[in-house]
């Protein structure tokens, strides 16, 4: 076990299924971008009346634990370069100080043991929220094997600082896995009770294509073979981002946004894509000195 520096691809593992899911995710992209795993167990020490205790060690069981996460890895990816790392204490608090020194964390959905209270809304929602590195949730069908595919990366895109950081990131994994890119611009339908009319719907569409064009062209120059595609749909971003996932490999949004995606903060757009997108979900904060 090396509780060093961490370096690398770090994921969360529980021994559950969605763990595990957790798991084959993140070391296909720790192969995929040539980085070791560092796979992360955290456990808490029961608090209540010494009564209520279960006559049960504590550390060896989340040992133990930890050693099913790691024999698995070897087993499915031995080429990946391995690390450990066994933490008492609150597991998000944890998962966010191992990311400081991360490319990226990968959790599941949700779990169990050691990550008790890993569900949305809790420990992965804590540390999407807070975690320095992108933070992707392991969603969609447990069978289904990661890795280069059909599926594309989708991305949100409404021009904040955030959102700018995904589709960097979309483009990168795009790259890695071999696959192709589709950004997407949701635009709320216009609100025109209490309102002037507003400009033609055409030419409201015309300039955020426009705009969605220039947020891609560098990224489209420095990945010149990623193949790419760029679309600007009037809906919710909620609903319009869940249907354009299905199939995708990735869906990559920010933190937070503005425009379209008013109000995309952990609980609000990005929390239910977190919790109902139909694949893996990457959530992306903006640079620190940014203004997001």
């Amino acid at each position: 076990m090396n509780s060093g520096a961490i370096i690398g691809v770090v994921a969360g593992y529980d021994g559950s299924q969605n763990g595990i899911r957790a798991l084959d995710w993140a070391a296909e992209e720790a192969r995929a971008r040539g980085l070791p795993l560092t796979v992360v167990h955290a456990w808490e020490t029961y608090i209540g009346s010494p009564l209520g205790m279960p006559m049960v060690d504590l550390p060896a069981l989340a040992q133990e634990t930890l050693d099913g996460g790691l024999e698995h890895v070897r087993k499915e990816a031995p080429d990946v370069p391995l690390q450990a790392l066994l933490e008492c204490g609150q597991p998000a608090a944890k998962l966010i100080e191992a990311g400081k020194k991360a490319a990226l964390i990968v959790l599941g959905p949700r779990g169990l043991g050691g990550f008790a209270g890993l569900v949305l809304g809790s420990v992965s929602a804590q540390v999407a929220a807070h975690a320095t590195c992108p933070v992707v949730i392991a969603r969609g069908e447990t069978d289904r094997r990661p890795g280069p595919g059909p599926g594309r990366v989708v991305v949100g895109v409404d021009g904040s600082p955030a959102s700018q950081a995904a589709l960097a990131m979309a483009f990168a994994e795009a790259e890695l896995h071999g696959t192709s890119v589709l950004a997407v611009a949701a635009r709320e339908p216009a609100q025109v009770k209490h309102l002037p009319p507003p400009a033609d719907e055409a030419d409201m569409r015309k300039a955020a294509t426009e705009r969605l064009d220039q947020l891609m062209l560098p990224l489209q120059e420095l990945h010149p073979g990623v193949h790419s595609e760029a679309e600007v749909v009037t809906g919710p971003p909620r609903e319009v981002l869940l249907d354009v996932a299905e199939g995708a490999r990735l869906l990559v949004v920010g933190s937070r946004g503005l425009g379209g995606f008013r109000g995309l903060l952990l609980g609000s757009v990005s929390h239910a894509l977190v919790q109902h997108a139909p694949c893996p979900v990457a959530v992306v904060h903006a640079p620190p000195n940014s203004s997001a």
